[in-house]
């Protein structure tokens, strides 16, 4: 589906609307985002930003939570939210016939929920069995592990679901009290992508939001300070070990993030990657290793994860130690720079034949960049990135001995 940069109006109740029309399709993706994460988190409310996206389907003004469940099914839409580290975002996949009513009922969740001390407890019982549930995926809990591990004492440490401890400290007021705060026109962005009228959608936008709360100051957000590596071990009942290497980066606000990306792909994030090869494919110790970037704002994590035989992590972590070191003294080769280039263009090129994915460029562009993502600026941005480029972020990127590491072992067994 071809691109071009999406209408961008301003509301006069001060909600952003960005509009990207696909005339070829049948139905609409629309998402209504929050500034407003884990790190913008009070003192001792961790996990309050997710327990206010959970809530928020349970009550509003004038619907119940089974209304709120039929109004989005009874017209077959799809209707879900997930909250980040730094935003949330509400969205819907619908038929373009019933967009309307949709944003009647969007709109209603987002701006006039209302948390009743019933609904709370209800939820709170709901998200400790999330923790839980989270808690029993070692590949998923050892993330968690890693980020209180490099961001310790700051609110990007907390995980995005908080803890049982926390969640259970958390009361309607503390919830209240978030969502008073934090969602208000001037935090806001809705952002869509397919099929509709852009003049109905606007009029129906303002319709519907006409008692959002006003713009209030921006967010103030503090940058976590760089702290000394370290390696931490636990033990659980799992079936084999969890490893996890990390180093500090500079944020997405950086012009190094696309040299960070491309860096990413080459060390961990394929087939091709030299984790892969090294230890999946031609020694066979991992089922699963990769490597992923994470940016905020103003900082950043490279993660390097793979699952291993107990008895094989000494040998595991002297191979991925070698492949960054390896990285840091050679850089990389021009046939892996390009293999990297195109595989980060054709998955940017192939995710605007999805309207979800179209959506969250213009709605998650806004809410980090202030502007919304034009793939087609990604891509040449991506392009530009140099064998130097490289080679001189990895210099520091990728000396081993810099590195974090986060072990999860086997409990022993009684």
């Amino acid at each position: 589906m071809p691109w071009s940069p999406p209408t961008d109006i301003i509301l006069p109740n001060g909600i952003r609307v960005l509009c990207d029309p696909v005339a070829t399709v049948d139905s609409c993706s629309v998402g209504m985002w929050v500034k407003a994460g884990t790190r913008d988190e009070p003192k001792r409310g961790d996990g309050v930003a997710h327990f206010v996206e959970h809530t928020s389907f349970r009550r509003t003004r004038s619907r119940t939570m089974a209304k709120i469940s039929r109004d989005f099914e009874n017209v077959g839409a799809y209707a879900n939210a997930y909250t980040t580290k730094e935003e949330t975002c509400y969205y819907v996949r619908t038929l373009s016939d019933h967009l309307e009513r949709v944003m009647d009922t969007l709109t209603d969740v987002v701006i006039r929920p209302v948390f009743d001390d019933a609904d709370v407890e209800k939820e709170r019982t709901i998200i400790t069995e999330e923790i839980r549930s989270y808690e029993d995926e070692a590949e998923e809990y050892i993330f968690d592990l890693g980020e209180r591990q490099v961001f310790n004492g700051h609110t990007l440490a907390v995980p995005i679901v908080g803890t049982i401890a926390s969640v259970a400290a958390i009361t309607a007021d503390d919830v209240r009290a978030f969502h008073n705060k934090h969602y208000h026109a001037g935090s806001m962005v809705v952002a869509i992508s397919g099929r509709f009228d852009i003049d109905v959608f606007l009029r129906d936008v303002e319709r519907f939001t006409v008692d959002v709360r006003p713009r209030q100051r921006p967010l103030r957000r503090s940058t976590p300070k760089e702290l000394p590596k370290s390696s931490v071990v636990v033990h659980r009942p799992v079936q084999q070990a969890h490893l996890l290497w990390q180093h500090r980066t500079s944020g997405y606000m950086h012009a190094d993030k696309f040299v960070l990306q491309v860096l990413n792909v080459i060390l961990g994030d394929g087939m091709s990657s030299r984790l892969n090869v090294r230890l999946r494919e031609l020694r066979g110790l991992a089922y699963s290793v990769y490597s992923q970037v994470q940016l905020f704002a103003d900082c950043g994590t490279m993660a390097i994860y793979a699952g291993v035989d107990e008895h094989k992590i000494d040998r595991v972590n002297s191979l991925i130690a070698t492949v960054l070191d390896e990285i840091a003294r050679d850089g990389v080769k021009r046939t892996e720079l390009q293999r990297a280039i195109t595989q980060l263009r054709s998955g940017k090129l192939m995710s605007l034949e999805s309207l979800t994915a179209r959506m969250t460029m213009l709605g998650k562009g806004m809410m980090e960049e202030g502007a919304p993502e034009n793939p087609y600026e990604t891509i040449a941005s991506i392009e530009r990135v140099t064998l130097d480029d490289v080679a001189r972020v990895a210099r520091t990127l990728c000396r081993s001995s810099n590195w974090s590491t986060c072990t999860i072992m086997p409990s022993a067994e009684d």
